[in-house]
């Protein structure tokens, strides 16, 4: 070997080869493993949710649901508190609304003086059935599933 500057910087850049190939290969693959990871988020966030998907959890007796009077349940599934209206209609029977408002997810609340569902944080309405009345909720409230077995009021995952 010589110290002379031709033959240095050869050597020089004979041994940064190797380290560039490596760190072009570490970001290209850092880059595909993000990119990816990014594609699976945004499919989980685009693809609906199963319908009815969560099993079937009691929410009460059906003897304590008055006609025409939503009444909002609360109970944990999958350690994350849910909340859903349930309705026992004079002409519809019984539904189950998520109690999400469509817009942005906020709780809506049971106005009985009114006789509506009302979003407090962009002045959504919906009625007893979950129809949008007003304001800027893109669809209806989401129904779940329902069942009455016996006495027990039975409810589960979303439907559509």
């Amino acid at each position: 070997m010589t110290d002379e500057p031709g033959e240095k910087s050869t050597l020089a850049d004979k041994s940064n080869l190797p380290r560039r190939r490596f760190l072009k290969a570490g970001i290209v693959g850092i880059s595909g493993v993000l990119g990816i990871a990014y594609l699976g988020i945004i499919g989980r966030y685009l693809a609906p949710p199963a319908i009815g998907s969560d099993p079937l959890l009691p929410v009460g007796k059906a003897d304590d649901f008055a006609l025409d009077s939503p009444k909002l349940v609360a109970y944990k599934y999958g350690g994350i508190e849910q909340g859903v209206y349930v309705i026992n209609t004079s002409d519809e029977g019984w539904i189950a609304l998520d109690f999400h408002c469509t817009h942005l997810q906020c709780a809506v609340n049971w106005i009985s003086a009114i006789k509506k569902f009302a979003c407090p944080c962009h002045g959504g309405v919906y009625d007893m059935k979950g129809h949008v009345l007003g304001g800027p909720p893109p669809r209806p409230l989401y129904r779940r599933v329902i069942r009455i077995q016996g006495n027990s009021v039975m409810v589960g995952g979303r439907i559509g």
